[in-house]
């Protein structure tokens, strides 16, 4: 396994983040503490829960999972932000919701710190120097170690760490976002500033949410997910010359289409880890399997061109109109 910064951290984080948000639906407690325990012993060290994740049973399971000397082995990383319960204070980034939300997330962690604590999402009229403090404070606690925040506009990462700077904060160490060979709007703003300003992406939906495995290439499987997510029918006509150009890349190599596919990912300068989230330990051996495959810059580039250049066309959009603009410190 191959560990890299955090940012402009000192901590080191492999580049294999494990996604937790299957864990306590559709993988029951046994086996996600099974595939735990796996993953740190493939060298895995860095674990993605969320206090939102199937009502809080991710966490639950995730520090069960973590209990006794394996929790220091792990760079853990939870979110705040999403809505919580029906009370008009269970959501945002007030520092009323965040401080409410770590005390709620650690006990369901049963940890004494969250090493990675993100901003889930931008919110309508936040107020920045409100987070800022309150996450500084939670810093000074002890309560958690590291800020971070999850699909930021760029002008928005740029404010908020330039907030820090002047407030004598902590600064933002690590952003999450969606990126994959068809969802690119990243590349336009977000990875140059972030490469800019010493911030880790960690990255998920890699596969654009099965898309690129190539199974709904000759049609939607039934009990699949494109069932009831319209984009991915289209998107694997969009892109079937790319995804078959990647398939055979793959198979070249003994890997899967998937492993290619986050392969890809993982080549970008900018970006830290990708969050594989697996729902069987099957899965999770062929992802392991699949991170052996460094891509190189050719390799690489031979990708993106059989996907075409819509990169521009994409670009923000990872974000509602409302979310690219000042509306949300308005």
């Amino acid at each position: 396994m191959k560990y890299v910064h955090l940012g402009d951290s000192n901590v080191l984080v492999s580049e294999f983040c494990l996604g937790t948000m299957m864990f306590g639906g559709k993988t029951g407690p046994e086996d996600s503490v099974r595939i735990i325990h796996r993953a740190v012993d493939a060298g895995v060290n860095f674990i993605d829960t969320a206090d939102v994740y199937n009502d809080g049973r991710s966490e639950e399971i995730v520090g069960q999972a973590l209990q006794g000397s394996i929790r220091d082995q792990v760079v853990l990383a939870s979110k705040v932000g999403m809505t919580v319960g029906e009370g008009p204070n269970d959501k945002g980034i007030s520092r009323f919701h965040i401080v409410r939300a770590v005390e709620a997330s650690l006990k369901r962690l049963a940890t004494d710190r969250i090493d990675l604590y993100y901003i889930h999402w931008p919110m309508t009229a936040m107020n920045l120097e409100e987070m800022v403090r309150a996450l500084e404070d939670l810093i000074r606690q002890g309560k958690i170690l590291y800020p971070a925040f999850s699909n930021f506009p760029a002008w928005l990462l740029t404010r908020t760490m330039w907030l820090q700077d002047v407030m004598g904060c902590a600064p933002m160490v690590a952003g999450q976002y969606p990126y994959n060979l068809i969802e690119r709007g990243l590349e336009v703003e977000v990875l140059p500033a972030a490469a800019a300003l010493g911030v880790g992406i960690v990255t998920y939906r890699p596969l654009s949410a099965g898309a690129l495995t190539g199974k709904y290439l000759d049609g939607v499987p039934a009990e699949s997910r494109g069932v009831s997510d319209d984009r991915l029918a289209p998107w694997s006509e969009r892109y079937r010359e790319g995804i078959q150009r990647l398939a055979d890349m793959a198979r070249d190599r003994g890997l899967t289409t998937a492993d290619g596919a986050i392969a890809w990912v993982r080549s970008h300068p900018a970006v830290t880890a990708p969050i594989v989230g697996v729902s069987t330990m099957e899965q999770l051996e062929a992802n392991l399997k699949g991170f052996e495959w460094e891509m190189t810059p050719e390799e690489r580039d031979a990708l993106s061109a059989a996907f075409g250049s819509q990169v521009w066309e994409e670009a923000g959009g990872n974000f509602p109109a409302w979310r690219r603009s000042y509306d949300i410190i308005a």
